[in-house]
């Protein structure tokens, strides 16, 4: 089975997933692995990592395609964490492979962007690429507003393609929560 925890970016998706790696066993792997792999090793890379993450994404698709479609052509279990997966690539890939997928999306649509930034600078240390910090005052305000915007976003398309969506109020309070939803909870599709 190939279990997917995707979402916006700081979402706490890394947090969840180096907790599933510890409870469960279970290998992962992160596609900003590809991304990276993708831009540092081609001179003329068709990928720009600062392009916006539905526009990566987009760019990732036939990579991680082939990466999936792989694992599960050897029945292995797998754990892939990040923000590249659009929604529509998400239906897709239910649609294809049904029985093998699980994927569920983070985000913090409701989060007051203000209160958000705050949160990030506030465990800024634990975080394994903060990335963020690069935006100071009202420019890291900007990005967090964006950053909520695009949650909504996402949340849309979620509801729109009928994909799970965790709305992340506290990381930690709703672990077991989110693991439940991967990994024992029927998921909706």
């Amino acid at each position: 089975m190939i279990y997917v925890l995707t979402g916006i970016a700081k979402s706490g998706k890394t947090k969840v997933a180096r907790e599933i790696v510890k409870r469960k066993s279970i290998p992962l792997f992160s596609t900003d692995y590809i991304m990276m792999m993708l831009s540092k090793g081609n001179k003329d890379p068709d990928i720009d990592i600062d392009a916006s993450d539905s526009s990566v994404a987009k760019d990732l698709e036939p990579y991680i395609y082939g990466m999936i479609s792989t694992m599960i052509e050897n029945k292995v279990d797998y754990l892939l964490e990040g923000v590249h997966f659009n929604p529509d690539f998400s239906r897709r890939l239910i649609e294809k492979y049904p029985n093998d997928i699980r994927i569920v999306y983070l985000g913090y649509k409701d989060k007051n962007f203000k209160d958000k930034a705050k949160e990030l600078l506030l465990y800024k240390n634990e975080i394994e690429n903060p990335w963020f910090l690069s935006f100071k005052g009202e420019k890291l305000f900007e990005l967090m507003e964006y950053m909520v915007n695009e949650s909504q976003r996402v949340y849309e398309l979620c509801i729109q393609f009928d994909l799970e969506y965790i709305e992340v109020r506290n990381i930690v309070d709703q672990m077991d929560e989110i693991m439940k939803t991967l990994f024992d909870k029927k998921l909706r599709f």
